[in-house]
């Protein structure tokens, strides 16, 4: 629900700020420092936008601050630095919060990239010969700070003076889920960046075929809290046709679901679980035999290893496809034969100009007696930031990121939510809605990113060949995936 709110804050802000002119301002809450810029507001709210407390006389004396990051994904645009405005919200968003920022601690930004091919190696050249001056910090793909967490390169974000890993402009659910012990963070996402809303994974629905149906769309369901595997079941299952009668089914034909050989384990995320979750104690534990757990893989397993209902890309059902994604998944959904298609949010620019209208809706719930609904998140589509061992000054580096971080929820975030992905990409404003319960519902799991002893494959077996082995293929898995989870503590423990 405080996601929620922020959310709706966030809207609130961008309305008001459009219709008010630059002079009209409210109280500046929570800064110490009064040459801060106002908050743009209607005169109406008594609400302002909280923002990073700023020291009096805080002054970097033009320094450039340098933030390591690379193009990753289906975007080529900058998540760090805009030279300038060219009309395009998120550039311009970015200008805007970059400018500020600049102002406000008489610095400059910039955006520096790898000399290497691998950003991982890079970086950790940098590391063992002691560079402090080629960057500051990284806003780098989590799969990448996973391993330079691993080698020891990045700083705990909770010794860092000046940021406040509590403050809602900090992704909240990263600092619950992902926190070892805590006390120990090592790269975090938020307001700051914004492809890590790309990385949601969110249900696509072709309105014409529902429409032609007599299917209701499931928005009221969502909405009720009745949005589940079974009404979701009910929608693929009998829906698939051999559209050309050729015998085959593939590509060509018509599917009631369209996803991908992860797709019983993104959607056992969905219904709440996880392969690993930290403890009471915060430390990480797996999950895979636990009796929810278990229910969970087998009822979506069973759903999802039916060739008859769902076209799986890398199953084998499209063998003559070479990207099983742009020629086959999104082919068939494109051309107006896939009722309903599991991808992240960053796929939404992706069917701009598709003919067929389709609608959006967050991952169905075991059954009704979950609390809330859950959404997958990808560290292979995730960005966070981190900061590199060698970093000069953390202090100074805590106060920047901070202050970008603070200063982006009323500028890249409204850029990407409301202008970018809700009314230039979505196209009906229960899909934007939609939306915002994917944002305010995000769920990480650790072995996801650290891939402990092969268990996570267990998972792709059960879309490909049904449930029936799962158990015993977790057994044998376990004592492996128990070591590396072991070392990986051991590593943690280690650092600071």
């Amino acid at each position: 629900m405080k996601n929620i709110k922020i959310i709706a804050l966030i809207i609130i802000v961008l309305i008001t700020f459009t219709a008010c002119s630059k002079n009209k301002s409210n109280t500046n809450n929570g800064a110490t420092d009064q040459s801060q810029p106002n908050n743009q507001g209607d005169s109406t709210s008594a609400t302002a936008v909280e923002r990073p407390n700023i020291p009096d006389g805080t002054n970097y004396n033009g320094y450039q601050f340098k933030i390591l990051a690379k193009h990753f994904g289906t975007t080529t645009e900058s998540e760090v630095s805009a030279e300038q405005e060219n009309g395009e919200p998120l550039n311009d968003a970015l200008y805007k919060r970059n400018s500020t920022v600049e102002s406000l601690l008489n610095i400059k930004i910039s955006q520096v990239t790898s000399t290497d091919s691998n950003l991982v190696s890079y970086v950790e050249k940098i590391v063992q010969s002691g560079d402090t001056s080629s960057f500051d910090a990284m806003c780098v793909q989590d799969y990448d700070n996973i391993d330079l967490l691993q080698a020891g390169d990045l700083v705990n974000l909770y010794t860092v003076p000046n940021i406040d890993l509590q403050k809602p402009w900090w992704d909240q659910k990263t600092v619950k889920d992902l926190s070892y012990k805590g006390d120990k963070l090592y790269s975090v996402n938020g307001d700051i960046c914004w492809y890590d809303k790309y990385s949601l994974m969110v249900v696509y629905f072709n309105k014409n075929l529902f429409d032609q149906n007599g299917l209701a769309y499931p928005y009221q369901d969502v909405l009720d809290g009745k949005w589940t595997l079974d009404k979701f079941s009910q929608l693929i299952k009998g829906f698939t046709k051999d559209v050309n009668g050729d015998g085959i089914l593939d590509q060509e034909d018509q599917w009631g679901m369209l996803e991908n050989t992860d797709a019983t384990y993104h959607f056992t995320v969905g219904a709440g679980e996880s392969i690993a979750s930290v403890n009471a104690n915060g430390v990480p534990v797996i999950n895979s035999q636990t009796p929810r757990h278990l229910q969970v893989v087998e009822a979506f397993g069973n759903l999802f290893s039916d060739k008859n209902n769902v076209l799986i890309a890398q199953s084998g059902q499209m063998p003559n496809v070479a990207d099983q994604w742009t020629d086959g998944l999104f082919y068939v959904f494109r051309n107006g034969r896939g009722l309903m298609m599991a991808e992240m949010v960053g796929t939404i620019p992706t069917f701009r100009d598709m003919q067929d209208d389709f609608g959006i809706l967050p991952q169905p719930k075991l059954d009704e007696s979950q609390s809330e609904y859950y959404t997958f998140t990808s560290g292979g589509w995730a960005s966070s930031y981190s900061i590199p061992i060698t970093n000069p000054d953390l202090d100074r580096t805590g106060m920047i990121l901070e202050t970008m971080a603070g200063y982006s929820s009323d500028t890249i975030i409204p850029a990407l939510i409301d202008v970018s992905l809700k009314s230039k990409f979505v196209r009906d404003e229960q899909s934007a809605k939609m939306l915002e319960i994917v944002f305010a519902t995000k769920k990480y799991d650790w072995c996801e990113r650290f891939r402990w002893g092969g268990i996570y494959d267990a998972y792709a077996a059960v879309t490909k060949d049904g449930f029936g082995n799962f158990v015993s293929a977790v057994e044998k898995l376990m004592p492996q995936a128990q070591a590396s989870l072991d070392k990986t503590i051991a590593t943690l423990d280690s650092l600071n």
